[in-house]
């Protein structure tokens, strides 16, 4: 039989054995036949299944029935059950969602908490290969990127989907050669959802003017989708992790000219998971958005403020920020790693900093770096690398040069009389243990040239 072909090729393919499965069954043809068949395997791969039921209280009388058809149905087949009665009409009150979108949160948090609470490892759900090409239909018709077209995934987190490469067809013939019985879902006829006008009007026209094996050709295109999906997932992955910089206040920032050197479809993506991480969610949040923030980072002069749905975008120089409660006037923020040898241009402040070793020489003569304010230097083997050019940060200390003891670089600038403005724009280099030097005004005296010096590391500092 074809329908358990798949789902014990699937079990295999994702290793789903000895594990615990929550099986969401609605009465109707796709969960039912899930069902039966999980049960016939269910020795085969060691599962321990169980039966989960949520009764949306949309049909009334007919939604009581399904409720307890499922029950005697997982009784039968010797497998415990949660039923549960969730009305969807307090979502619908409280949220602007449609009948569909609310139905399924309930649905999924119906889930998601049995699971959680009973200690099951997985949750099947009856999705076939039918309904994945409806709905990359629907995502395309709503306007989607590569990821809406990719579909729905055969597993996501705790939820599975054995059917989602089985026919609607097969899954029919599979309880029709056992004589199982099933529910018949009144709604999944009612045309004024979108799903169901795909399903029963634009599908069978497809199929008979234009490609009879129109449902194949959509599927297969899900699933070249979604392997492009996974392999830019892993680009973006590491793009975003280059680009980040530390977060402000509830926001998350990266550098503008970094990303831009990336190819655009990574920008893209990469912008919407920064969104997505500093809003909690992309509701509301556009292509047009994305496209909106792209191109203020292209812009010279870099520096804009948008209002977006729910979350701020702030562009100063090369800082880019995303966030909830981002200050008006968000100072620029960086942090580069630079090495002896090599030479960081700090765009945020318009410096160039460059590092070098060198022995010093028998005369031991340092005048150069006593008549520059933007040269220094202090003795190599008291540096603990990686070493770092950033700007202040909440709770910084050093002692400045000729003292004995801590001061607070704020108290520092406050002594100096530097204007606040300007202190996030001032470069501190710094090693592993806090700063060594503060750029334009002093280095810390723990890291001085002294009698026992040979080696030492000179660090300049210039306009761009």
């Amino acid at each position: 039989m074809a329908l358990l072909d798949d789902i014990r090729n699937f079990l295999a393919r994702h290793s789903v054995e000895s594990s615990s499965v929550l099986v969401a069954v609605s009465g109707g043809v796709d969960s039912t036949a899930m069902l039966h068949a999980l049960s016939e395997l269910e020795t085969e791969f060691e599962l321990e299944l169980s039966v989960a039921h949520l009764d949306h209280d949309i049909r009334e009388e007919a939604s009581a029935e399904n409720a307890e058809f499922v029950r005697n149905m997982a009784e039968k087949l010797g497998l415990q059950s949660t039923v549960e009665k969730r009305p969807v009409s307090r979502v619908l009150e409280e949220e602007s969602k449609s009948l569909e979108e609310a139905a399924r949160d309930v649905r999924y948090s119906f889930l998601t908490e049995t699971a959680r609470a009973k200690d099951i490892e997985l949750v099947a759900l009856g999705h076939n290969k039918n309904d994945q090409a409806e709905t990359i239909l629907m995502h395309l018709i709503r306007g989607a990127g590569l990821r809406g077209l990719a579909g729905m995934k055969e597993k996501t987190g705790r939820y599975i989907r054995p059917l989602l490469h089985t026919p609607r067809k097969e899954i029919k013939n599979y309880l029709e050669a056992r004589g199982i019985e099933y529910r018949y879902d009144e709604t999944n006829q009612d045309i004024t959802f979108t799903r169901n006008r795909i399903r029963h009007e634009l599908i069978p026209k497809l199929e008979e003017n234009y490609n009879p094996r129109i449902i194949d050709n959509i599927v297969r295109l899900g699933d070249l989708a979604g392997d492009a999906r996974d392999f830019i997932e892993g680009r973006v992955n590491k793009a975003s992790e280059e680009i980040r910089v530390q977060e402000g206040a509830g926001g998350v920032c990266f550098r503008r000219k970094k990303l831009l050197e990336f190819h655009p479809y990574i920008q893209r993506t990469t912008i919407r998971r920064f969104m997505k991480e500093a809003k909690g969610n992309l509701e509301d949040l556009t292509f047009s958005h994305v496209e909106k923030v792209l191109d203020k980072l292209r812009e010279e002069p870099a520096s804009t403020r948008l209002d977006l749905p729910g979350i701020t975008f702030s562009l100063d120089r090369n800082k880019a920020c995303f966030g909830k409660d981002l200050p008006a006037g968000t100072p620029p923020s960086f942090y580069f790693e630079i090495e002896p040898g090599e030479v960081m241009e700090i765009e945020e402040v318009d410096l160039k900093i460059s590092l070098e070793t060198k022995t010093l020489d028998a005369e031991r003569n340092l005048d150069d770096f006593y008549s520059d304010r933007l040269i220094e230097a202090v003795d190599w083997r008291k540096v603990e690398q990686p070493i770092a050019v950033r700007n202040r940060q909440e709770g910084d200390r050093f002692v400045p040069l000729g003292m004995n003891g801590e001061k607070k670089l704020k108290d520092f600038f406050i002594d100096l009389k530097v204007p606040l403005k300007e202190r996030d724009r001032i470069p501190l280099v710094c090693d592993r243990k806090g700063i060594i030097w503060v750029v334009g005004f002093r280095i810390d005296d723990r890291y001085k040239v002294d009698e026992a010096t040979n080696e030492i590391l000179t660090m300049r500092a210039r306009e761009i």
